[in-house]
């Protein structure tokens, strides 16, 4: 699209330096993710600091999109009055098309792992999708981008859900608790919501359990579609709240983990019931959690039209999504190594309990973020000392705080852990104390690739450190 065609979609006060001439095919209010195909929008709430500004400016951006007009830049700029409106006049000529279906997942736990599950039963289907979330930005499986946020700005989650032409996919994204709380999905169309669970975290954020709670129940209060469908958990906390505000709504949901999709363990077995089909599973190593993600998934794909017979044959295919119960097999110890995302206390809680067999307990790498929740520490260091054998407390992402402090907190409430600072060393020290047939779980980090130290990324991999011990040793 030209700056000449921009001048003609928007109703601009004021318009400087306008070069018609000028292309551009995207939107941002980022100014880390801004090119010169990149047209840069200040929204009037947004105190920009002038390094963004420049920032912007020197990466060639063709023009600006704001509220106000800044003196002494030579890049084009549109003054509008009605930012958001404008904004939107936007989006709508880049890309008009919207998606098939659009499927937002919440929860304190397990979204990323939902995304996954549906994306991949989806593909196996050949059904289209977008997946939006922790992991990154993704198109039929494929990774195309990293992302800084689990749920991105509005105008970048509408251009990485819309087409330009017609539009054969299913965008399937991750609403986080800050972005419902934020206003972040603003008027984004959403026709299948679903929850995972809602337990503590980001109370930092919210400051308290209430906000938190209201937060998540705003997907289904303010963003689906009067005519979309809830997808949730039998086993939610406040369950018969978020029913009764479905209800008030007429919204139409389904049930999971209890009525319309549940898994069995009958003896020795695990068999899936989806509505009056029942399914036996050859995969008898899922553990709790797991089952409730596929519950979930599969509720989800229902709604896609993907019939109960074609999930089950997708499910014994599925892999789990990087850094969420990752098992690496230390054949030499006849052990496993497990790396999970678990950075709160249920999620921690649960993956424990998951990986206790026979009354005996699994050990335990793990660490909590500076300058977030702090409350957490307490409660996740009660959990390790109760449901851990082994417990090796180190660092996670400390940023600008004092780590020795945070790893204070931690083992005040878990005296038996063995403090190790060095995370590389905290996790080869517990590999080298790993017996025969024991399972080791290294918590918190998961997929990232870096670990965040004062103001400093730091490029580190638990899986790959994981990898490297065992084939050195």
């Amino acid at each position: 699209m030209l700056l000449s065609d921009l001048s003609n979609i928007i109703n601009a006060d004021k318009i400087v330096n306008l070069r018609k001439n000028k292309k551009f095919n995207r939107i941002s209010s980022s100014s880390k993710e801004v090119n010169k195909h990149t047209v840069y929008i200040i929204y009037n709430k947004k105190k920009i600091k002038n390094e963004y500004l420049l920032e912007a400016v020197n990466k060639k951006i063709p023009a600006i999109i704001s509220g106000k007009f800044y003196s002494n830049l030579s890049v084009t700029q549109f003054v509008v009055k009605d930012i958001n409106k404008e904004v939107n006049k936007v989006l709508k000529s880049l890309k008009p098309e919207e998606p098939l279906n659009s499927i937002a997942i919440t929860g304190t736990n397990g979204k990323t792992s939902v995304a996954w599950y549906i994306s991949q039963i989806c593909k196996f289907n050949n059904i289209q999708t977008k997946m939006q979330g922790t992991l990154g930005y993704y198109i039929n499986n494929k990774k195309f981008k990293t992302e800084d946020l689990t749920t991105p700005l509005f105008e970048k989650l509408y251009q990485n859900g819309f087409s330009k032409k017609t539009n054969k996919y299913n965008f399937i994204f991750e609403a986080s608790s800050h972005a419902l709380a934020q206003d972040r999905i603003k008027k984004f169309p959403i026709n299948i919501a679903a929850i995972t669970n809602i337990s503590h975290d980001h109370m930092d954020y919210h400051k308290s359990f209430l906000n938190y709670k209201n937060a998540k129940f705003k997907l289904f209060q303010k963003y689906l579609n009067v005519n979309g469908i809830a997808v949730i958990n039998s086993r939610l906390n406040h369950f018969r709240n978020l029913l009764s505000i479905l209800k008030n709504k007429k919204i139409n949901y389904i049930v999971y983990g209890k009525k319309d999709i549940v898994f069995k363990k009958i003896k020795s077995h695990i068999f899936l019931r989806i509505y009056n089909y029942k399914f036996k599973l050859n995969n008898k190593n899922l553990s709790k959690i797991d089952i409730q993600n596929l519950e979930c998934a599969i509720a989800c794909c229902l709604q896609l039209n993907i019939s109960p017979k074609k999930i089950y044959n997708s499910i014994n295919k599925i892999k789990p999504p990087p850094g969420r119960s990752e098992v690496i097999d230390y054949e030499s110890m006849c052990s496993k190594i497990i790396v999970d995302y678990a950075h709160t206390p249920d999620a921690l809680s649960n993956i424990l309990i998951s990986y206790t067999f026979n009354n005996t307990k699994p050990n335990l790498v793990f660490g909590c973020g500076g300058n977030r929740d702090r409350s957490k520490r307490k409660l996740m260091g009660k959990i390790a000392f109760s449901l851990a054998d082994q417990v090796f407390v180190t660092d996670d992402n400390p940023r600008q705080e004092n780590a020795k402090n945070i790893r204070k907190e931690i083992i005040k409430h878990c005296p038996k852990a063995k403090e190790i600072p060095n995370r590389r060393k905290a996790i080869f020290e517990a590999i080298n104390n790993l017996k025969k047939n024991k399972i080791l779980i290294i918590a918190g980090k998961g997929h990232e690739k870096f670990q965040i130290i004062k103001n400093k990324n730091i490029k580190f991999d638990d899986v790959k450190v994981v990898q490297n011990y065992i084939r050195n040793n």
